[in-house]
């Protein structure tokens, strides 16, 4: 991994894994929500947290690679699995109570959830680096990333699933302002508590050698961006399919009606 310099494309590949990641989390949720029975609700919403726990590792892996630090950074092992079965576990509730409720108690909860398993991650990778000579965390940066987690994914699960957003023609600008936001918070509380770890006093990783910073960049910007893009293009196909069929037929059911045949009126000449 190339050392010392502060990379802009890592960061904005760390921008774009959070985008793609938040608006699949959104998307399946709200196909999620028009299923009646919770069986059927129960895929989407696991391809929801699934997308957004990835989403949330891959993105904090970049960040972390983009830092530019003067040393060889690496992580354990079980990092890896853990972060990434630690999200799933923690955002799993939040997409299942979104898709069966949509009221404010269910918004709330949904996006202190979210908030939580997002500062877990983030601040799980930074302990899985084993930095030395040991992170020093500054308790006011810290409390800080923790309100923006708090109040961004809150705002973000009411743009997305409130009542405004459910109706009217422009459904699709709340789902999108929705998705931007939680790029937004996704990226300024890690960028927040990685300045509240104080990574400028460390001097090495004692992992470096263990998993090395450099395959799980890779993987994070090249593997994890091009298999959400297609995800994302599968959503847009299944939606715009589906909007086919709901014009055809306001009941989603096709009819096959006989044609009217045009009675041809016959003049008689006087």
């Amino acid at each position: 991994m190339v050392t010392g310099d502060w990379s802009v494309l890592l960061w904005l590949m760390a921008a774009v894994v959070a985008l793609l990641s938040s608006h699949l989390f959104v998307s399946w949720i709200r196909r999620a929500q028009g299923l009646l029975h919770g069986r059927h609700a129960l895929g989407p919403a696991l391809l929801a947290a699934g997308v957004l726990a990835v989403g949330l590792s891959s993105s904090m892996v970049l960040a972390l690679g983009a830092e530019g630090l003067s040393f060889a950074l690496g992580y354990r092992w079980v990092a890896l699995p853990a972060a990434l079965l630690g999200a799933f576990v923690g955002c799993l509730p939040a997409a299942w109570w979104l898709t069966r409720r949509q009221n404010l108690l269910a918004l709330l909860g949904a996006g202190a959830i979210v908030a939580l398993a997002s500062l877990a991650v983030q601040g799980g990778w930074l302990l899985a680096a084993g930095f030395r000579p040991g992170l020093r965390w500054n308790i006011g940066l810290a409390s800080g990333a923790a309100v923006i987690a708090l109040v961004g994914y809150t705002a973000a699960m009411w743009l997305a699933y409130s009542d405004a957003s459910s109706q009217g023609a422009r459904r699709t600008l709340w789902r999108l302002g929705a998705a931007a936001m939680m790029v937004l918070t996704m990226v300024a509380s890690q960028e927040v508590l990685i300045s509240a770890a104080g990574l400028s006093a460390q001097v090495g990783s004692i992992y470096q050698r263990e998993l090395p910073s450099t395959w799980l960049v890779l993987g994070a910007g090249a593997v994890v961006p091009t298999v959400l893009a297609l995800l994302v293009l599968d959503v847009v196909l299944r939606n715009h399919a589906d909007r086919h069929k709901s014009r055809r037929s306001p009941t989603g059911v096709e009819l096959d009606l006989p044609k009217r045949r045009k009675r041809r009126r016959k003049y008689r000449t006087l």
